[in-house]
């Protein structure tokens, strides 16, 4: 016999003979029942939303703290504060603005604030405040009592956007006091949360009764008073707790209180009493069509009983049939049953989540290994051509140098003979040229054999920079390429200074030639998790082909039609990297220029970003 047909005989007098027996003492019993469970609910509502205002407040009590007790302000310059105190506030999270006071009231350092939003990107979510906000926190910081019991917090109030903030302060290590102003923007969704039925109401109010949280924005903003209220008057005397009143509205409503641990603050949450009763309306209706049509949708109900069982047991068949198959995003429904098939469901889909995620995980460390392996192979086969190119420079410099000498002077001796003008002079003009032409290159192939360790210690990266860009002034502005500086906070990395800023200028170089018919140089630097500096070259020229990206570091090769490219620069560019510890990319696609990347390593103790 089926499990279905089982159920089926079981749930078929179960489900009819009690209920017919039972309805109506359900229905009084029930009553009460929700009367003391509205009330419970309402109370623990109160005391939870208390409890968590009360952790948001000591947390951010407690980050304060843990910020003042970790530097000595008394010891630091000027400059230096502000620097901590900079660092304080993007460490502490929901911080609004940060000061720090002296024991009488004295300013010590500049607070530190955000006044625009492109000033810290990486600080979006924070508000912006202008004067009056900063004014409006100075007023509301306790000063005193953080010097009497070490830390303390200040009244609540608004920003001029109408957003709740709050300023605690903490007795500082060197007779200072830090002070931070948090917002309790987001407190309001818990608040809002907290509010019992569509026409509920919660508030998180001051011993003076006025508004600091609640449901309502409007009431924030303007900072209400909820002093005229029943249920908060009573909280405000020591009568926490259910309470049923009649509010402004002349309508009956029940609510509870509960204080705010710590901060003296009233919680308040209300619902007029027609919703907070409703289901006991239902319940009546429900428990009459019950008991009307019992015996006559008793099996019915028994059968969709045993439907409602037989399915998720189905379906767990058919999800494990599906991953077998490979379906890993596969799911099976009932996940939201609050009974062992519920449970069932949930750890099943836990179960799949998992498996997906270990392939998904297993797929992307594959992925990851592969493009390593394949960067490792490339930059192996990099380092061997410049070895071959460091021993044919060893081996050809010396006997290419001499003959080539003999050729010049002799050449240069003809020049001197040949009257300006004379058709003779431009043949051996020309000779002259491309026989220095082969002098500089022998003399690149012998500075990559000679490999010679630069002497690195740390340096300015915008020096640098800047140095590369002046090189090449004139030939941009004559090439028509607008050069764009994105400059990040100074930034110092170890360096050889002249080997560094030819690499910088081979690479400025590289991009004009790259733009003959003009276009933008967007040179920058940024910091990489404070080890790495990465220092960028953008054009807008062609691009570079995916067949020959692999290629362009070779020694030798090249794509320009200048006859001065030699196919030397680039690879140049890839030793001085290699020297400086670091490496050099690229990246690009036909038509979108390229950007090719240096990442250098940076001083342990690096300029502050």
């Amino acid at each position: 016999m089926r499990i279905g047909t089982r159920a089926l005989i079981i749930l078929v007098p179960v489900a009819v003979l009690p209920l017919v027996g039972a309805g109506w003492s359900a229905f009084n019993v029930s009553r009460r029942a929700l009367e003391d469970r509205t009330r419970a609910s309402q109370v623990a509502a109160a005391r939870s939303l208390a409890e968590r205002v009360s952790a948001e407040i000591g947390a951010s009590l407690r980050a304060a703290g843990l910020a003042a007790s970790a530097m000595e302000f008394g010891q630091l310059s000027a400059e230096e504060r502000v620097g901590a105190l900079r660092l304080v506030f993007r460490q502490i999270e929901g911080a609004a603005a940060v000061a720090l006071l002296s024991e009488e009231g004295a300013q010590v350092a500049a607070p530190v604030y955000l006044a625009s939003p492109s000033e810290e990107p990486s600080l979006a979510d924070r508000p912006v405040l202008g004067p009056p906000d900063i004014d409006a926190f100075g007023r509301s910081i306790p000063l005193r009592a953080a010097v009497q019991v070490g830390k303390a917090v200040g009244p609540a109030h608004v920003s001029g956007e109408g957003d709740p903030r709050v300023a605690v302060a903490v007795r500082a290590r060197g007779g200072a006091v830090l002070a931070v102003e948090f917002s309790l923007a987001r407190l309001l969704p818990l608040v809002a949360e907290s509010r019992l039925g569509a026409r509920g109401a919660a508030a998180v109010v001051d011993r003076a009764g006025l508004v600091v949280l609640s449901s309502n924005r409007g009431e924030v903003a303007s900072r209400a008073s909820r002093a005229g209220s029943p249920l908060v008057q009573a909280a405000l005397a020591g009568n926490l707790g259910a309470l049923a009143f009649e509010g402004a509205d002349r309508i009956r409503r029940l609510g509870a209180s509960a204080e705010v641990p710590d901060l003296g603050w009233v919680v308040a949450v209300d619902e007029p009493a027609e919703d907070a009763l409703a289901e006991s309306r239902v319940l009546a209706r429900r428990t009459l069509a019950a008991v009307a049509i019992a015996l006559a949708v008793g099996i019915a109900l028994a059968l969709m009983a045993t439907g409602a069982m037989v399915r998720p047991i189905r379906a767990l068949h058919r999800g494990a049939a599906a991953l077998a198959g490979g379906e890993l995003g596969h799911r099976v429904e009932g996940d939201d049953r609050r009974d062992e098939l519920g449970d069932l469901a949930r750890g099943f889909n836990a179960m799949a989540a998992e498996i997906e995620r270990w392939n998904r995980e297993l797929a992307q460390r594959v992925e990851e290994k592969t493009r390593e392996a394949r960067e490792a192979q490339d930059l192996l086969l990099r380092v061997q051509k410049l070895a071959a190119v460091g021993q044919l420079g060893a081996g050809v410099a010396h006997e290419v140098n001499n003959p080539l000498a003999g050729l010049l002077g002799q050449v240069q001796l003809l020049l001197m003979q040949e009257p300006t003008g004379s058709p003779k002079r431009a043949k051996l003009e020309s000779i002259e040229g491309q026989a220095k032409r082969i002098r500089e290159i022998v003399e690149r192939l012998q500075r990559t054999a000679e490999g010679e360790e630069p002497a690195l210690a740390p340096v300015e990266l915008r020096p640098l920079l800047d140095d590369s860009l002046a090189r090449n002034l004139g030939a941009l502005a004559e090439a028509g390429v607008q050069v764009v500086r994105e400059y990040g906070p100074p930034l110092r990395v170890f360096a050889d200074p002249p080997r560094l800023t030819e690499a910088f200028s081979e690479l400025v170089t590289n991009a004009r030639r790259a733009m003959p018919k003009g276009g933008k140089l967007t040179v920058g630097y940024r910091s990489v998790d404070g080890q790495l500096a990465a220092i960028h070259f953008t054009d807008t020229g062609e691009g570079i082909a995916p067949d020959i990206r692999g290629r362009i570091f070779e020694p030798f090769f090249t794509t320009k039609q200048d006859w001065n490219a030699k196919g030397l620069g680039l690879t140049m560019v890839h030793q001085v990297c290699e020297e400086h510890h670091g490496r050099v990319t690229v990246e690009s696609e036909p038509g979108k220029g390229a950007t090719f990347t240096v990442l250098l390593p940076m001083p342990q103790q690096g300029a502050l970003a």
